[in-house]
């Protein structure tokens, strides 16, 4: 198990790969944060992208896939940490906000990941969010033509 800071440096890590991701569409550095057996699950959206995916490369896949299908339809995504990070177990909690923006037109969408790792690699990512900020953000999202 790892120590809570190493933990917290391992999240940082995988956070700033994954912004680098989305930003370059390169998976490759996101893929090698999760163990080959690593679990994601998205609870709360309301939506079909709410349920659990396994394994690494599942995981890699279906981020990509809310990347691809919300996220790049935005003009701007401005991610924040909300309060600081706390463990609970072994299991990292931190609360989030993102602000997606269209021309003026902006949509916030809050949540909570809990994250645990084994051998220094994800084990367990878990996103909760809430369905009625994810309803208009989605909707607002699948309204642009690309």
């Amino acid at each position: 198990m790892l120590s809570n800071a190493m933990a917290l440096l391992r999240f940082g890590r995988y956070a700033l790969r994954f912004e680098r991701a989305y930003k370059t569409d390169d998976w490759t550095d996101v893929r090698a944060c999760f163990a080959d057996d690593a679990s994601y699950q998205v609870i709360g959206t309301g939506t079909v992208y709410d349920g659990i995916t396994h394994g690494g490369d599942a995981v890699v896949t279906t981020l990509q896939r809310f990347v691809t299908e919300v996220d790049r339809k935005y003009d701007k995504r401005q991610p924040r940490a909300q309060g600081l990070p706390r463990f609970e177990q072994d299991t990292l909690v931190l609360g989030w906000s993102v602000r997606y923006v269209i021309g003026s037109d902006a949509r916030i969408i809050t949540g909570t990941t809990r994250c645990r790792f084994q051998a220094g690699k994800i084990a367990m990512l878990h996103d909760a969010m809430n369905a009625d900020e994810c309803a208009r953000w989605i909707s607002r999202a699948q309204a642009i033509t690309t």
